[in-house]
């Protein structure tokens, strides 16, 4: 077992599911989160936990939080992990701007403090199960430290070089994963319309050429069933296409494909509100392509009801 102990920031839907791997596997965990409720499960546990940093346990620091904004004030305002108790790591398993954690890499360097990004694809089934994806950029001894407990949380770990690739190839990864999602969901709405059963349609693709996450899990565990609940917001979403999107401009890359999937994962942002699940969009364009009744419908010409 490590001995490092862990200071997890953002216990929300995802951190929540890690962080307790972290605290099942035996790591002597501390938890910060702004909401009360988010915290009680681990306070149930005897972990200590708190709405602010300053003060808690944990040589090796991580966050899951919404943006590198979040990030910074969580580690560096006035009552954050950084404030009082030395620490030796930031790990940064947030989906952010890659030029926010180069840049905290450099300002904390003076102080002794490494920093190493490694967000996480799989959703939140994978954060459950302990399957997710982690794409890890930092100094190969810094990486080597934190694996350990990373392994705890994903099935696959990976070193993708220096500190900000992580968020580089995880924003990528999400614009992937818009493409093939909008795409998916098109394709199994073109084919019920023309008589042929979604599910069929799903097994077809996924032993085929067409296979993706969109056909293997998104589509079949939450349009199909109505639930619309893979756990990933619009809002957050399209935050991600817009990193990608940025990369692609500081590249000199012209990407129309991009450019048109950040306009249209967007404006589907504006019509089902930030919130909605990014399953929900299959509401979206089967409410434009089909009849009421169908397995897409809501029931509604509201989207949000």
């Amino acid at each position: 077992m490590t001995e490092d102990s862990v200071l997890f920031i953002g216990v929300g839907r995802m951190g929540a599911l890690m962080a307790a791997r972290l605290a099942d596997s035996g790591v002597r965990l501390a938890v910060v989160d702004l909401a009360e409720a988010a915290l009680a499960p681990f306070r149930a546990r005897g972990i200590p936990a708190a709405t602010t940093a300053a003060g808690l346990p944990g040589d090796i620091v991580i966050t899951m939080l919404p943006t590198d904004a979040h990030v910074r004030e969580a580690l560096l305002g006035p009552q954050g992990a950084l404030a009082g108790a030395p620490r030796a790591v930031v790990v940064d398993m947030s989906t952010a701007a890659p030029a926010g954690i180069v840049g905290l890499a450099q300002e904390l360097a003076p102080r002794g403090i490494a920093v190493l990004d490694a967000p996480v694809s799989g959703g939140m089934a994978g954060a459950r199960a302990g399957t997710l994806t982690a794409m890890c950029g930092g100094a190969p001894e810094v990486f080597a430290r934190v694996r350990p407990l990373l392994e705890r949380m994903c099935g696959t770990v990976i070193h993708v070089g220096p500190v900000g690739s992580g968020h580089v190839i995880k924003a990528l990864n999400n614009y992937l994963s818009a493409a093939t999602l909008w795409s998916a969901t098109e394709a199994l709405i073109i084919g019920q319309r023309l008589g042929l059963d979604p599910q069929v349609m799903l097994k077809v693709w996924s032993a085929g050429s067409g296979k993706s996450h969109a056909t293997e899990v998104k589509l079949p565990n939450h349009v199909l069933t109505g639930t619309y609940d893979f756990g990933q917001t619009l809002e957050l979403f399209c935050k991600d296409i817009a990193i990608a999107a940025d990369l692609a401009h500081r590249a000199d890359t012209q990407t129309p494909t991009l450019d048109a999937l950040l306009a249209t994962w967007s404006a589907a942002r504006d019509r089902l509100g930030g919130q909605a699940d990014i399953t929900a969009i299959a509401r979206l364009i089967g409410q434009s392509a089909l009849g009421a009744g169908s397995m897409f419908d809501a029931g509604s010409d509201d989207p949000e009801s």
